[in-house]
């Protein structure tokens, strides 16, 4: 199973080959919890919109298309590929260039390639949706860099049996142009 789900990875990663104009940036995280371990790769198309812009901070957001890797080191581990599609709402200071905070918000949908990771990880199904909350910092001349910090609970939201769900801290490097 696990180099199925390496070779899906790759596969996914291969396909999703687009435009440079329909893509904004790319992003690698890899982070885990609870005896599995993430990676994920995937690309970023930032809105045109900006809410709340009154003050010094505003809300704008992107699109972000990921795949990713799960391994589990529990019992009865296994591998898993991980297809997830995200709107991401981001709050922001105004000003561009240098250090600049931010935190993220959202509810990603996945797609995994199993629904059992080990015998304390049965997600039940093998969609799922994952409430996401991140901070970070931007930085560079363009703000083109960001590294945040993310954490997401996988789950179906009981819609069957069982729902163990998973938790995931990440750590992104993302590069914007």
């Amino acid at each position: 199973m696990r180099h199925s789900a390496i070779a899906f990875l790759f596969a996914g990663l291969a396909a999703a080959a687009t435009p440079a104009g329909a893509v904004d940036g790319y992003v690698v995280a890899v982070g885990g919890a609870d005896d599995t371990q993430s990676l994920r790769v995937g690309m970023i198309r930032q809105w045109n919109d900006q809410w709340f812009n009154e003050g010094h901070w505003h809300m704008t957001g992107y699109w972000e298309g990921t795949l990713g890797y799960l391994n589990s080191d529990g019992h009865n581990g296994k591998s898993a590929a991980d297809a997830s599609f995200a709107p991401v709402f981001r709050l922001r200071p105004n000003a561009m260039g240098g250090a600049q905070p931010y935190w993220d918000l959202a509810l990603s949908l996945h797609l995994l390639s199993t629904r059992k990771l080990d015998d304390r990880h049965d997600l039940g199904s093998a969609l799922q949706v994952a409430p996401l909350v991140g901070l970070g910092v931007t930085f560079g001349g363009k703000s083109q860099y960001d590294l945040g910090y993310r954490f997401q609970h996988l789950t179906n939201l009981g819609l069957k049996e069982p729902d163990d769900g998973l938790n995931l801290h990440q750590v992104r490097l993302t590069y914007l142009y």
